[in-house]
């Protein structure tokens, strides 16, 4: 099947229409158009692979793109490494791969980053094994060096660039090999493994009709800190999220947090995979059960969204596309009575083609008709809607100053006659000098707006971190109530106090996400006030002097109108030791000391939440940022159309000075120069009614815009 048909007409149409552009305009306009063309090129589909160690996400993607055990499926989860699979981009090499190796920053931030909380979760999480955590990363460090010897300082930072890629050589940089570590010749299995920070596999695949970037993260309940915050990271900048879950252990704790932080996100989706079910006792039955209650729950968590939910098994996919005697023999053994009863109670049919069987029961094939529909109708239009904004935008400049330079041949022909060339030129003169003004006034317009909105971002940055740390100090006091309800039924039960508590800390992680919320939609909305005034002021003054109010620059399918991070996602538990005082009286047992115990808990969950608060006010800001300078890079295009005609302006004035006392002597002169404008008149004419048509036709198309009810259907 093809995937994404509708978006690929669109980046046909944006592309042939830069190409039109581009024809059209004269040389000094086109860098704008090819930097127009590179975003275009750039762009690309995100999809994230995520879910638990073990739910089969590797054995999904391999089913997924065709390609039988190529990622490693069974690797030991601390070593995962972020792989993008970069399919069918423009820029990219047909082929390949590039493996990116941690930088002695990254190594710092692994090993010595955490020391502060390792040593408090050690004092006062007993739940907390921070011993394997430590281990894990001096583990990795130990492992890189023994492995790579005298190349590991070489190899820091750096990167290996391959043009083909086989399986083995990509599980030397993303598998943990068995066995000891001395010795290793290059080949080894896993011997980059613990320095490889990503790795970026190149793709050409006819099924996918768009770029599209796959990425397989290491598992949501990996415990190794540093590979969980990669996986955060890569959540942030995908767009669609396939949910891999097991059919055996459905929608955890963890699975439904990490689903309601990502659908609560206008511009993301998220399609449920319910993985694994040939290992059900019996599917035909189980299946629909199963499906039911993850259904149920997702409704009761976040009932204003519904989602698509696909069952099936990346197993069986696998299957189909192996032609070796074991998967025959396998095959044989899938293809039951059973299997064909699930096929008709759920699809009501049965193919008469055992493979056919096989594929429809794997559901790999619906996943992909799920995923067509939400690129071409979600992340896709509104990603290439703000770009056709820009370049609308574009448009709009290049036929005002189109028109501007072809009101200066008019009067150039109007003043061929000596007598009044002069006051033509004068005339020329004081309307460059007016237009450099109103230039200079549309500039001081955009450097105010640039000015407040820096002054917006900062003060919004301050309020959140402020409103974040606020709302972890007021968790922390709400434990109060609760610790002493623990010490009161613990003493009616056992007579003396507990060791120690457990808090959730959900409610935490909802007061930080509405924080974060709140935070974006207020900065958003002061700046977006902002640069509509500013553009409705660079209009008014552009009318002041022009019939032009340039209407098609505007706000229009702007980046970001939300915004919620995956950084967000915080331990869901923390278990912290009383803290115990003895009286003078031996005989009596010790007491619990509320106030040294809730200053335990502030010290931990601060320490704890201090990093995820900083990525997540690193990611407000970009993000932020992002849409200002959206909205600013229309604003400059207004500037711009000033800035071309004063230019053209200036050198025509210049040429006509020159030709003044020319024309005044010799009338075959006069006639040849009124010849050449009337041709240059006929180009811009033309340039105009290109230029309209190619408007008319990038407003006339615009891609419909998607009912954000039917986002994650």
């Amino acid at each position: 099947m093809k995937i994404a048909p509708q978006l690929r007409k669109e980046l046909d149409f944006l592309d042939g229409t830069l190409d039109q552009i581009e024809t059209a305009v004269e040389r000094s306009a086109r860098p704008r158009i090819r930097d127009l063309r590179l975003r275009l090129h750039d762009w690309a589909a995100r999809v994230a692979v995520i879910g638990q160690v073990k739910a089969g996400k590797s054995t999904f993607l391999n089913a997924f793109l065709h390609q039988h055990d190529f990622l490693p499926s069974d690797v030991n989860p601390w070593t995962s490494v972020v792989t993008n699979m970069r399919i069918n981009l423009p820029e990219d090499p047909v082929t390949g791969a590039r493996f990116e190796f941690f930088s002695e920053a990254d190594w710092d931030e692994i090993i010595n980053g955490g020391t502060r909380i390792r040593q408090l979760t050690e004092e006062l999480l007993p739940g907390f094994d921070t011993d394997i955590l430590r281990e894990q990363s001096e583990q990795m460090r130990r492992r890189a060096q023994r492995r790579l010897g005298k190349h590991y300082h070489t190899l820091l930072g750096q990167q290996h660039d391959y043009d083909f890629l086989a399986p083995d050589l990509l599980q030397r940089y993303v598998c943990a090999g068995p066995g000891a570590d001395d010795g290793l010749d290059r080949e080894a299995l896993g011997r980059f493994a613990a320095l490889t920070k990503s790795a970026h596999i190149y793709m050409r695949l006819p099924e996918f009709q768009v770029p599209t970037i796959i990425t397989d993260t290491p598992g949501v309940n990996d415990p190794f800190l540093v590979r969980d915050e990669f996986t955060c990271r890569s959540l942030d900048r995908s767009d669609v999220f396939i949910m891999v879950l097991s059919a055996h252990q459905p929608l955890t704790d963890v699975d439904l947090a990490l689903i309601r932080i990502l659908a609560r996100q206008d511009d993301k989706d998220v399609l449920i995979f319910l993985n694994r079910i040939d290992e059900l006792d019996d599917y035909a039955v189980e299946v629909p059960r199963v499906i039911a209650d993850v259904s149920r729950r997702l409704r009761a968590a976040i009932p204003d969204i519904d989602f698509k939910i696909v069952a099936g098994s990346a197993y069986l996919a696998d299957l189909t596309q192996r032609s070796d005697e074991e998967a025959a023999w396998a095959r044989a053994e899938m293809d039951s009575m059973e299997l064909a009863q699930y096929l008709y109670s759920r699809f009501g049919r049965v193919p008469e083609d055992p493979i056919d069987r096989l594929l429809l029961a794997s559901g790999v094939e619906e996943v992909k008709h799920v995923l067509s529909a939400v690129i071409d109708g979600g992340v896709g239009r509104q990603q290439l809607a703000q770009l056709r904004g820009d370049l609308r935008a574009e448009l709009s400049g290049m036929q005002f100053v189109a028109r501007r330079e072809r009101d200066t041949l008019q009067m150039q022909i109007e003043s061929i006659r000596s007598d009044v060339a002069e006051a033509a030129i004068e005339e020329m003169t004081g309307e460059i000098e007016a237009t450099e003004a109103l230039r200079g006034a549309l500039e001081n317009h955009v450097e105010s707006a640039e000015h407040q909105i820096e002054s917006v971002l900062n003060r919004g940055w301050s309020a959140l971190e402020t409103r974040l740390n606020k709302s972890i100090e007021d968790f922390v006091n709400s434990q109060r109530a609760r610790f002493e309800e623990v010490l009161r039924t613990n003493r009616i039960r056992d007579g003396r106090p507990p060791r120690s508590f457990e808090t959730d800390t959900t409610a935490l992680q909802i007061a930080l996400e509405r924080e974060v919320t709140k935070s974006y939609a207020r900065s958003r909305a002061a700046i977006d006030v902002l640069l509509d005034n500013a553009i409705h002021a660079c209009r008014t003054t552009i009318v002041d002097r022009f019939d032009d109010p340039s209407e098609e620059i505007d706000l229009a399918d702007m980046p970001h109108d939300t915004f919620t991070s995956t950084l967000t996602l915080t331990r869901r538990a923390l278990r912290i030791n009383f803290a115990l005082e003895r009286g003078w009286a031996f005989w009596r047992g010790p007491t619990v000391n509320i106030e040294k115990t809730l200053e335990g808990l502030r010290i931990v969950a601060a320490e704890e939440l201090r990093p995820a608060v900083e990525k997540i006010l690193q990611a407000y800001g970009e993000t932020l940022v992002e849409r200002a300078t959206a909205g600013g890079s229309r604003l400059r295009v207004m500037v711009r159309m000033m800035e071309m005609v004063v230019r053209e302006r200036t050198l025509q004035l210049k040429q006509e000075r020159a030709e003044l006392e020319r024309l005044a002597r010799d009338p075959a002169q006069q006639s040849r120069m009124a010849s050449r404008i009337q041709s240059k008149l006929e180009v811009l004419e033309r340039r105009l009614i290109n230029l309209g048509a190619i408007e008319s036709a990038v407003s006339s198309t615009m891609m419909p815009r998607r009912k954000p009810a039917s986002r994650a259907a």
